[in-house]
């Protein structure tokens, strides 16, 4: 009951008290001998004067209720007006401010909620660590080699051990070291050059691609993808080698009929790319992440045989199962038929039973891998975009199912299907046994199967019985396909355009060893027709100055140079203006010193950039601050250099430039942010590659002494057995020569 009901029913008392008082006057009246006109029974006055009475008080307390819930509506409405138009206040001067349209006092404003800090050492850093990162991946690059190398030699050595004292003058002759060299500076200058170019042009390779043959390939990746683009540490190199993944799938798709031809031609380069990039440290992390753990399991079941192999083999397996647990001969006859095979009840059971298990399990990889799709590589994704798009383009009447297929093909084969049939190459286990090594390879048969949206065939009899668990998944994997290559552009996804101080204030720097440099221009000189038809390409002029031998004697040679890589076709005009670049970035920075250590102005007016520059000198006079008035007088100077290089002008009051400096200010915080993290994550990166480094030194010292210790037996079998001869004999000399000593004593 409402406060207004009970303030009426605590009048209700006095009123009945006043109706009684009305009805004792009208009795009067009557006993004085006046008469109502319309006269009224008792009864009558009573129920309807009263039902009407309730129902005006209930029309009144609702007026009053609703009178009340009006104003506190009204309220509500106020409040929330008021709210939102401060939240769209608040969300406009953050638009202003992140736009760049603030005055020089706001600026001021911004800059005391800051921290102070110094944009180089940031610069500095990230750059550093980059550097020592790609050192120690050359260096890791080539502990994986002489692994490689070494786990050669010992499978030769086991396979041919006739041939040892040949091996030896061979590997004799692989150890000569090349005498130090000094390079020409001209040569260093035309290298910079060539390697820029390569890098920020990604046509010239993705024409190479095409040229390359299979057998090239590990070294032009190796060449392209972990020296020009340092293993994509930046957001830059990302870009930069993404966009050379786009036109090389463009050219590629051109030299191929059907959609089908990408993937069935050996002679196609890009999926060796794409797999060699999936190798890389966001690929391992993905499937260490969301694929071992579950295959850690299967492997730790030791006793699981969920094996699909042909029905005999299941057949004879059980046998051999049944013997071993009993001890006796089986009493089931041997079947050598397949189809005989098939019907039998042992086998049928047994491909319930397994087939029933695998199905589980690829539901527990498929759920991992669907709830997943934001922890796949970035690139990945983007590069099944790109064959998605450019197949749609090139082959109009291909089927989707066909077009998946190639995203199928790069995100299942080439990264989940290695971390199923591969564990131990992404986790630490113990050795895996052969009959998990075929439950593993089964798995991932039906996996792909799939992931390939097809069903089984007659040939794959025993895995038929996929079939229906394959189509009951067809949605949830198409789906997951549009997923996938729902991602936005590299210019968006890696922020180029927002950062691009990040990648502008230093020039870029790799390792590359005389090797790489050799075989680099050996392959554009040999297609130097077909990269660059034009005789005023810029890759043209750079060959012919560079020479195709640059490097004489130097083609086996692994040791590494630093290039600091440079435009040189790049105007003089375009030098001046990026001279210019660099000093309105050094302004900048300045004038963002300046506003800091210039106190704060209580004014309404709006001041100019020379305003707060004239307090300042003001300032820096008054309390001797040399420091303030170095840099007001830096920044005046710069000011005026920027102003004949139309970089600024007076005629706005340098409001350009204050609104360059705003965005500067407003987006710090993201920037260090972003920076932040980039150092985080290059320090981990390299903390992982040196104890891979530390690992790698220790396997290879083990490996080498056991092929030391393998050539010493091989190599010497007899000189060891004539010198356990003579030990023998010695010995025996010994003991007989003690023994008449002894003798001796005695008598």
């Amino acid at each position: 009951m409402s406060a207004i009901q009970e303030e009426v029913i605590e009048e209700e008392s006095p009123t009945i008290e006043a109706e009684k008082e009305d009805e004792v006057d009208d009795n009067a009246n009557i006993e004085q001998g006046w008469q109502n006109p319309i006269p009224k029974s008792s009864e009558e006055e009573s129920e309807e004067d009263r039902l009407l009475f309730f129902k005006e008080r209930e029309c009144a307390l609702l007026l009053l209720e609703a009178r009340r819930i009006l104003a506190s509506m009204l309220q509500l409405r106020e409040k929330r007006d008021e709210e939102a138009w401060n939240e769209k206040r608040k969300l406009e001067e953050e638009l202003r401010k992140k736009t760049g349209n603030m005055a020089v006092q706001e600026i001021q404003e911004v800059l005391q909620l800051q921290a102070e800090d110094d944009e180089s050492e940031w610069l500095n850093q990230i750059q550093e660590l980059k550097n020592q990162i790609s050192q120690q991946m050359r260096t890791n690059l080539n502990l994986d080699r002489d692994l490689q190398l070494l786990e050669k030699k010992i499978s030769l050595i086991i396979k041919n051990k006739a041939n040892i004292q040949n091996m030896q003058i061979k590997a004799r002759s692989q150890r000569s070291v090349v005498s130090n060299t000094t390079i020409d500076q001209k040569k260093l200058e035309h290298l910079q050059n060539l390697f820029y170019l390569l890098q920020v042009e990604p046509r010239y390779l993705a024409k190479c691609i095409s040229l390359v043959s299979a057998s090239q390939m590990e070294t032009y990746f190796a060449t392209t993808v972990r020296t020009l683009y340092a293993d994509a540490l930046s957001s830059r190199e990302e870009y930069l080698l993404l966009k050379l993944f786009q036109l090389s799938i463009e050219n590629e798709m051109k030299n191929v009929k059907q959609v089908t031809d990408f993937l069935s031609n050996t002679e196609t380069v890009v999926p060796k790319m794409v797999s060699a990039y999936n190798k890389r440290k966001q690929g391992a992390e993905y499937v260490t992440k969301n694929v071992s753990p579950l295959i850690k399991k299967i492997v730790e079941s030791v006793d699981l045989n969920i094996e699909i192999g042909s029905s005999v083999s299941i057949y004879t397996t059980h046998i051999t199962s049944e013997e071993q647990k009993t001890g006796q001969k089986s009493s089931l006859p041997p079947i050598t038929s397949e189809e005989e095979a098939s019907k039998h009840p042992i086998v049928i059971a047994a491909l319930e039973q397994r087939s029933t298990e695998i199905k589980r399990i690829c539901d527990t990889l498929l759920e991992a891998i669907f709830n997943s799709v934001n922890d796949l590589p970035y690139g990945l994704r983007w590069i099944c975009k790109q064959f998605r798009n450019v197949a749609q383009k090139s082959f109009p009447n291909a089927s989707n199912e066909e077009i998946l297929n190639l995203e199928a093909y790069f995100l299942y084969v080439k990264l989940l299907s290695l971390g199923i049939v591969q564990p131990e190459d992404y986790i630490q286990l113990d050795n895996i046994g052969q009959n998990t090594r075929k439950n593993l390879i089964s798995i991932s048969r039906v996996m792909q199967r799939c992931f390939y949206l097809s069903e089984f065939t007659k040939n794959d009899k025993n895995f038929v019985i996929f079939n229906s668990w394959i189509n009951s998944n067809r949605s949830k994997l198409l789906r997951y396909f549009d997923e996938v290559a729902r991602v936005e552009e590299p210019e968006d996804t890696l922020q180029m355009s927002r950062y691009p101080d990040l990648t502008q204030n230093a020039k870029p720097v790799i390792y590359i060893s005389f090797k790489e440099i050799i075989n680099t221009i050996g392959l554009l000189f040999e297609n130097e027709q077909v990269l660059a038809s034009d005789k005023e390409d810029p890759l043209r002029k750079i060959l012919s100055d560079l020479g195709r031998n640059p490097f004489e004697g130097l083609s086996d040679d692994d040791r590494e140079i630093q290039l600091t890589l440079t435009n040189r076709f790049a105007s003089n005009s375009y030098e001046e203006e990026n001279e210019t670049n660099l000093l309105y970035n050094e302004t900048k920075e300045l004038v963002i010193q300046v506003l800091r250590l210039v106190p704060l102005q209580s004014t309404i007016q709006r001041l100019t950039l020379m305003e707060v520059l004239e307090t300042g000198i003001k300032r820096a006079t008054e309390t001797e601050d040399r420091v303030l008035s170095n840099k007001i007088n830096r920044v005046l100077e710069n000011l005026g250099k920027l102003e004949k290089a139309s970089f600024v002008t007076k005629d706005d009051n340098y409001d350009s430039f204050v609104h360059d400096v705003a965005l500067e200010v407003a987006n710090r915080a993201a920037i260090r942010e972003q920076q932040r993290k980039e150092i985080i994550r290059l320090k981990a990166t390299l903390e992982k590659m040196i104890n891979y480094s530390n690992f790698a030194n220790s396997k290879i010292e083990n490996y080498r002494s056991y092929v030391q210790q393998c050539m010493r037996q091989l190599c010497e079998p007899k000189k060891k057995g004539k010198k356990q001869k003579k030990k023998k004999k010695k010995k025996e000399s010994k003991g007989k020569n003690e023994k008449n000593k002894i003798k001796e004593r005695k008598e």
